[in-house]
């Protein structure tokens, strides 16, 4: 195994004599192996550097502080923007259960992504039609906490 640069990047060889040419279900299951020893090194690099787990700590609370005591319920739900590990680790998305439906919420790139799709409310364009900023549907983007508190309060409302 070699180490590449700063991100921790290798390079691993195997080399094995099975007698045989490697068919589809060998090449699945190496991919599968190579992808459990990929979340495996993942975790354990995790496990190193205790500021990831404290960042992503302290973007869960925030993005739930944004419903301030409107939310019954949130489960935390897989990040529906990015999945790669650098996402996974840092930007947890939540489906929100509050007493007008359920909202989607998460970051994705420098925005916060409200979906309300699941609720019986208006769309985008009309609840927020002097918002400058990505609609689509029962979905807007919002440019940071106050943003997603000052949207989220007016679909609760």
């Amino acid at each position: 195994m070699d180490g590449i640069g700063s991100l921790g990047r290798f390079e691993l060889e195997v080399q094995l004599d099975i007698g045989r040419e490697l068919n589809e279900t060998d090449y699945s299951n190496l991919r599968e192996f190579a992808g459990k020893l990929l979340e495996e090194l993942n975790a354990e690099t995790l496990r190193l550097k205790p500021e990831t787990k404290v960042k992503y700590e302290e973007t869960k609370k925030a993005l739930l502080d944004c419903f301030g005591d409107r939310a019954i319920y949130a489960q935390e739900i897989p990040n529906e923007y990015c999945d790669c590990y650098q996402c996974k680790q840092t930007s947890p998305w939540f489906m929100v259960t509050t007493t007008r439906g359920m909202i989607k919420i998460g970051w994705r790139k420098r925005v916060i992504n409200i979906d309300w799709s699941t609720m019986n409310r208006e769309d985008a364009e009309t609840l927020f039609p002097n918002e400058d900023v990505t609609k689509d549907d029962r979905l807007i983007h919002a440019w940071g906490y106050e943003k997603a508190k000052e949207y989220l309060n007016k679909l609760l409302a």
